[in-house]
């Protein structure tokens, strides 16, 4: 018995001591702003339209009463290696009222090299019928469509930034990415399109001094005039 007492309280001496062995649980580290970035689930997606990328090949219907008619398809610029400019506007968009009739001064001057140039309006469904007329006021030819579904917007101009330019190579990569329009970027914008035209590397930044873009209200918010 006295054995047996022995043997036991020896197996729980050993038992003890070796507890002392197993190594102490690591200390838990913070969380690092690098490990979980909760911003970036709140940040909205980036669209297509990236320079060195190449844009997609819609088609958008005409505005009705604008200055175009049919549909524009940009598949076929795209095959016939013509130098696009993209410029998305709405009819409220005061900038837009200058960046359009800047463009059809230029379109006007590269028209015999195939240069094109298509207006997107973002204006919804309420406004959509003031969309052909605005441009025809301002003395616009080239085409002007409309893109009631947003499906290209949302590609290409996710901000739905008004003015937002967009150029495109004969090769149909994208070289140029401009939200807002200010007079006093037109010699950079003006050699910038000599240079697409002419198929020559793209030019720098623009210079600063541009007019805010604005964000496109949505429908309900948006008003007459």
């Amino acid at each position: 018995m006295k054995l047996r007492s022995l043997a036991i309280t020896a197996l729980l001496a050993g038992l003890l001591a070796g507890i002392s062995f197993f190594p102490s649980p690591a200390p838990s580290v913070p969380r690092t702003r690098q490990d979980l970035d909760i911003a970036s689930l709140f940040r909205p997606s980036l669209g297509l339209a990236r320079i060195g990328g190449h844009p997609p090949p819609f088609t958008l219907p005409a505005a009705t009463g604008g200055p175009s008619t049919g549909q524009f398809r940009m598949a076929a610029h795209l095959a016939a290696h013509h130098p696009v400019a993209i410029l998305f506007w709405a009819t409220w968009c005061v900038p837009c009222t200058q960046e359009l009739p800047f463009y059809q001064t230029l379109y006007t001057r590269h028209q015999a090299q195939d240069f094109h140039v298509v207006a997107i309006s973002m204006d919804p469904a309420s406004t959509i019928t003031r969309v052909g007329p605005a441009a025809r006021r301002l003395g616009i030819t080239f085409d002007v469509v409309t893109d009631l579904d947003t499906r290209v917007t949302s590609q290409l101009n996710p901000r739905r930034s008004a003015p937002f330019s967009i150029w495109v190579s004969r090769e149909g990569r994208i070289t140029w990415e401009m939200e807002g329009f200010s007079p006093a970027q037109h010699q950079a914008v003006e050699t910038g399109i000599r240079d697409l035209v002419a198929g020559a590397p793209p030019p720098p930044a623009p210079p600063s001094g541009a007019a805010p873009p604005s964000s496109v209200p949505p429908p309900s918010a948006t008003t007459g005039g």
